[in-house]
């Protein structure tokens, strides 16, 4: 029920100050969601077999602190069950000696990759193992809401590139965090220490769409955005 991973973290995933980029984590937790799949016949190669997908729409990283470039952590992931058409699954980072590093919660609907419709999962995974504990406050997430934004809040603009996409063919949802925390961090904003991330996604993204950037920034709260030419992509807000 617990798919549980040994990793020494790769200094190609860490930033100037050694510590494991925001993004870099996040993919993390994605590569374990394939390893857990793979595992119990869900992952990407068996799904894609059958024309189906999952695609992940919604998370909430709750980071205790970021570890260095070659310290070991212990990467969980469980599903927590489902509500008939998303699933429920979390994580947990951890040093081997039980220091909780990262918690998170998301939210994955599976999708027919030819019409992209969500499929109900009832009959899909109805006798699939799931773990009842939370990693995070959330059992469930509830919808993301941030501030109307302007020109006056557009802090970047970027091509998607073909390194940017994923095996389904849309930008990888760790690429979008790249993205923020590039904004982010080059204003001054520091990932040592205490912070959450909540983000949804909206809308995919594809090769040839212009990203805009967008961010509100209030005492220890920053909302942010990023539109493609069909609305917005992803919403999210990072709390200290």
């Amino acid at each position: 029920m617990i798919y549980r991973q040994e990793i020494d973290i790769p200094s190609y995933l860490c930033d100037v100050d050694d510590r494991l980029h925001v993004w870099a984590a996040v993919r993390l937790c994605q590569e374990v969601t394939e390893y857990h799949g793979n595992a119990t016949g869900i992952g990407f190669t068996t799904l894609l077999a059958q024309n189906r997908a999952w695609v992940i729409t919604r998370a909430y990283y709750n980071i205790i602190r970021l570890p260095m470039s070659f310290e070991r952590v212990v990467l969980s992931t469980w599903s927590r069950g489902n509500n008939g058409l998303i699933a429920y699954r979390d994580y947990l980072m951890e040093t081997p000696d039980g220091e909780r590093l990262l918690e998170g919660t998301s939210c994955w609907p599976m999708i027919d990759m030819t019409t992209r419709r969500v499929l109900r999962l009832n009959d899909i995974i109805a006798n699939y193992e799931n773990h009842p504990q939370c990693a995070t406050p959330f059992e469930t997430l509830p919808k993301l809401h941030v501030s109307e934004m302007g020109d006056e809040n557009l802090v970047a603009t970027h091509n998607v590139r073909y390194t940017m996409l994923d095996h389904t063919q849309h930008v990888n949802n760790s690429e979008y965090i790249k993205l923020l925390f590039d904004c982010l961090q080059t204003n001054g904003f520091s990932t040592d220490g205490k912070f959450s991330l909540s983000i949804a996604y909206n809308q995919e993204s594809r090769l040839g769409d212009t990203l805009n950037v967008y961010r509100k920034h209030e005492q220890n709260v920053d909302e942010m955005k990023i539109t493609n030419s069909r609305g917005p992509s992803i919403t999210a807000v990072i709390s200290k």
